[in-house]
């Protein structure tokens, strides 16, 4: 009987030895798929529900940009006396609003996950200087938490994209060129550019400094941010205005030291620690120790800049913890493992990123568009039911109440609002802000403060100071309270 021999198996090859070694002892971290982790981690930081007060009256604008063209008097607030405005932002509220008429405020939404998760992915390609795959992990994830309160529905979203790509131009050395559309889009949407011009003579600087010549390249990027800035603003419906406009605000100082987000950085805020402003701290102590340790001293003067200016108002937080991301990832290379990550075929990531984002869109159309929990809704309905507000035909009754509460009205009421305030403060004078602060505070007569700002209609959270005082005040009554608002009426109101 013959004797069937057995197959002979060929031992495998040394460099399938060395693969299959590789793969069996590569870490979970080391999957590749980095990229894709930084769009979808992105996306859904901005999935969330439209609520910034800021935003709502950014949509009640673009409502009127989109009917009548750029506002140039305030036409929300009473205090303001129809003073003339800049809308700095006036292309992103005009975009909300059109955003709004094609989709309802979820096309607004899908709109900011997707700008979310273009800022963190650029984020990722910015730390690849880093080498390491544990140090850009770091970078980026830091600069994800302090976003984590930042990156929202308000404009300022889109100037932080900016200053990404900006820096991405620079970093990779791109053409110049593609600075002129993104500083004339960051002008028109946002009052933040000249922090992005500081950005860019800083680079520059520390360029210079390090090739110890200014090249053609350096020319080059200098005017096309030029073209930019100054493009951007002959074209907007302000003029050279918009390049006025944050000079002037830094001459409000005094109003605006009043807003919180105008306050030096903070870690500790009534008893309790401010998550994102404590990352940035270490962030930046981490990122100033590494530069002195490599002695890159033109680097760390860079980065004193940014975290001053973050110290110094805490809106510039977001901004810093952004460009401290390019300026860390060259100090971190050779230290740690080299990144052995390999990256998917750009087919497969590409498909897979789209999977991403039609999940994340399919929870965005799903989940409620707005979370206006914040606000007094129950209270305002009751006042359009009477007629107090709401009416078209402009004998709306002047409604003193909290800032954030003006905005709300904004955009529910659009011109039609007669709200006291809202949060600019740069468009109301110091005396109306210390008054509106005077009231949150109990500090003072209530009587002679609200005498100086005349008024029909008090709305005002419930459990408060004033809120006691109107129950007791005979020149008001109560007309409307729940647990969380109180309404009352100025008895010398034609209305009362």
């Amino acid at each position: 009987m013959a004797q069937v021999a057995p197959p002979q198996v060929r031992p495998p090859s040394s460099s399938s030895s060395r693969l299959d070694g590789a793969t069996s002892s590569r870490s979970i971290l080391e999957h590749g798929w980095w990229p894709l982790v930084a769009w979808v981690s992105g996306l859904l930081l901005g999935a969330g529900a439209l609520s910034d007060n800021s935003f709502l009256t950014h949509l009640a604008t673009g409502r009127l940009i989109r009917t009548g063209g750029a506002p140039h008097r305030d036409l929300y607030t009473f205090a303001s006396g129809g003073k003339h405005i800049v809308v700095q932002s006036w292309l992103a509220s005009w975009g909300y609003a059109e955003l709004e008429a094609i989709g309802g405020a979820t096309a607004i939404r899908l709109a900011i996950s997707a700008v979310c998760g273009l800022l963190l992915l650029t984020l990722w390609r910015l730390s690849r200087p880093a080498g390491s795959l544990l140090g850009r992990l770091g970078l980026v994830s830091m600069a994800g938490m302090v976003g984590l309160l930042w990156w929202n529905e308000r404009p300022q979203i889109l100037g932080f994209l900016a200053l990404a790509l900006i820096a991405l131009v620079l970093q990779e050395e791109r053409s110049p060129w593609w600075l002129v559309p993104l500083f004339a889009l960051w002008v028109n949407v946002h009052g933040s550019f000249p922090l992005g011009i500081v950005f860019v003579g800083l680079t520059i600087g520390v360029r210079v400094v390090s090739r110890r010549r200014l090249g053609a390249r350096e020319l080059a990027e200098l005017a096309a941010m030029a073209i930019g800035v100054v493009g951007g603003a002959a074209v907007s419906p302000y003029g050279f205005e918009l390049l006025t406009f944050p000079v002037e605000m830094l001459g409000r100082s005094s109003s605006l030291i009043l807003i919180a987000e105008w306050r030096p950085l903070a870690v500790w805020s009534h008893g309790h620690v401010v998550i994102d402003n404590l990352v940035f701290l270490c962030e930046s102590i981490a990122i100033v120790a590494l530069l002195v340790w490599r002695r890159s001293w033109v680097r760390v003067a860079v980065a004193a800049v940014f975290v001053g200016l973050a110290f110094m108002a805490v809106r510039n937080v977001a901004v810093a913890a952004l460009a401290l991301i390019p300026l860390a990832a060259p100090a971190l290379a050779g230290l740690g493992t080299a990144d052995a990550t390999i990256a998917p075929e750009r087919r497969r990531m590409l498909a897979a990123g789209t999977v991403g984002a039609l999940l994340v869109g399919a929870f965005i159309a799903l989940t409620p568009a707005y979370d206006l929990s914040a606000y007094p809704t129950s209270a305002v309905d009751w006042m359009q039911s009477q007629g107090y507000v709401g009416r078209r035909d402009g004998r709306n009754l002047a409604v003193l109440s909290h800032d954030y509460n003006g905005n709300y009205l904004e955009w529910r009421y659009g011109a039609d609002a007669h709200a006291w305030i809202d949060d600019r403060a740069e468009l109301h004078s110091f005396a109306t802000m210390r008054d509106y602060v005077f009231l949150l505070s109990d500090i003072g007569d209530s009587d002679e403060i609200l005498a100086r700002h005349p008024h029909d209609l008090i709305l005002w959270a419930a459990r408060s100071s004033l809120a006691d005082h109107l129950r007791d005040d005979p020149a008001y009554r109560v007309v409307y309270r729940d647990d969380e608002s109180i309404v009352a009426c100025r008895v010398a109101s034609h209305r009362c």
